[in-house]
């Protein structure tokens, strides 16, 4: 999964995500939260909506992404979340390590 567009918006950084296919294993938004974080952010926002499909690789990234910042103190929230992504973090009981929210401006104010 890789960022394929980034911006601040307050103190959140707001992360576009995309998946070029199944089997995209490259983890830069991972990369990119801990990097991030070891500049001082600590509220991010990772807009799923470039998601075309979450396998386990993309899922993995999403996991890893919050526990990169919650080693740090920081909070990862998730918006437009569609039932391909939600289905598989629920059923994989992950769904829970996530604020979601509908839109990127409900998310931003969310973590506000």
């Amino acid at each position: 999964m890789r960022c394929s567009d980034e911006r601040v918006e307050g103190e959140v950084v707001v992360l576009s995500l995309a998946v070029q296919g199944l089997g995209d294993v490259t983890t830069g938004v991972i990369e990119r939260v801990r990097d991030l974080v070891a500049d001082g952010f600590r509220r991010f926002v990772l807009n799923l909506d470039g998601l075309a499909g979450l396998d386990s690789h993309a899922l993995g990234d999403l996991v890893a992404s919050q526990q990169a910042a919650e080693i740090a103190g920081a909070r990862v929230a998730l918006c437009h979340v569609h039932p391909y992504v939600s289905e598989p973090l629920a059923i994989m009981n992950v769904d829970s390590l996530f604020d979601t929210f509908e839109t990127v401006e409900d998310a931003v104010r969310g973590l506000s």
